[in-house]
């Protein structure tokens, strides 16, 4: 995927420019380009891509349309405004911003679709132990305060490296940082 800008315009529609190319509106017809999204929403939002299934069940009989109002929606609650800051990378990593909705905190869906949760694939136990090695808490320290041994930490770490394909605290910093890890509890 390039990287991308996305706009909502006052009347409600998405347009995307992305790197190099023209400002459009998103159609329909972007099949590929939505499947993709849909593709990265499902694996690292699962909570978001469940709820926009949810809401946009009824259009099920017309996949594409109902994938695209999907998309759509998860686009104007996360990137929607127009600020020359990249919202998707090359690389397919997402950079939320913060999109001033007139239903936020009374939403249903306020903290699923909008600043959605990253699911990162580490076990409740491996999050609460990186988060305290992001935060710069000790080995010995995370095994006092968790009452694990100083070698289980070091195994979560590991485990967690090999879950995520990194392989070393500076990778992970990175990796938590673009993905807002620990940003959205």
């Amino acid at each position: 995927m390039q990287a991308i800008e996305f706009y909502t315009t006052p009347e409600g529609e998405v347009t995307l420019r992305e790197q190099g190319k023209a400002e459009r509106q998103l159609k329909e017809t972007d099949y590929d380009f939505i499947q993709a999204m849909l593709s990265t929403i499902r694996e690292y939002y699962p909570q978001a891509y469940d709820a926009l299934m949810e809401q946009y069940s009824k259009t099920l009989p017309n996949k594409s349309y109902r994938d695209f109002l999907a998309v759509r929606r998860f686009i104007k609650c996360n990137f929607g405004v127009y600020d020359n800051e990249i919202d998707v990378d090359g690389s397919g990593n997402f950079h939320f911003e913060f999109v001033g909705c007139p239903l936020r905190g009374e939403c249903m869906y306020d903290k699923i679709l909008c600043q959605p949760k990253f699911n990162s694939k580490l076990s409740d136990r491996q999050l609460e132990i990186m988060r305290l090695c992001y935060e710069g808490v000790s080995d010995a320290d995370i095994a006092e305060r968790l009452y694990i041994s100083i070698n289980t930490v070091a195994n979560h770490r590991k485990a967690s490296f090999r879950k995520l394909g990194v392989h070393s605290m500076a990778e992970f910093n990175r990796y938590a940082a673009i993905n807002n890890l620990f940003t959205n509890d």
